[in-house]
């Protein structure tokens, strides 16, 4: 299904010496029931897709596994998203619905 948005092109390069990276969005898979647009990632508090916020997660972390866990945490946590991953002193890149971009913890500018 096509959706409001345009297709994001990479503005970034980011090379890692050491640990893992994950981004995690919804931009992708998303689709329109009910008069409602739905994605993949489903927040375990209402069982429903997560609200809307953040279009993609971008995390660096020790690990791939653990930059996927907090990108899609994320994702789920809405505007607490930056706060938390900087408490996590995990450098991140979050891209919000209207596109505007929040970088965490020195993430490459």
């Amino acid at each position: 299904m096509s959706d409001d948005h345009e297709d994001p092109k990479p503005t970034l390069t980011v090379t890692l010496t050491a640990g893992g990276l994950a981004t995690s969005g919804t931009f992708r898979r998303r689709w329109r029931r009910g008069g409602r647009t739905l994605h993949h990632i489903v927040d375990p508090r209402t069982g429903d897709a997560a609200a809307p916020c953040w279009r993609t997660a971008s995390v660096v972390a020790a690990t791939c596994v653990d930059a996927n866990i907090a990108s899609t945490a994320a994702i789920v946590m809405g505007p607490a998203a930056p706060g938390w991953l900087a408490e996590c002193g995990l450098p991140a890149r979050l891209v919000a619905e209207d596109g505007t971009v929040t970088s965490v913890e020195g993430w490459p500018s």
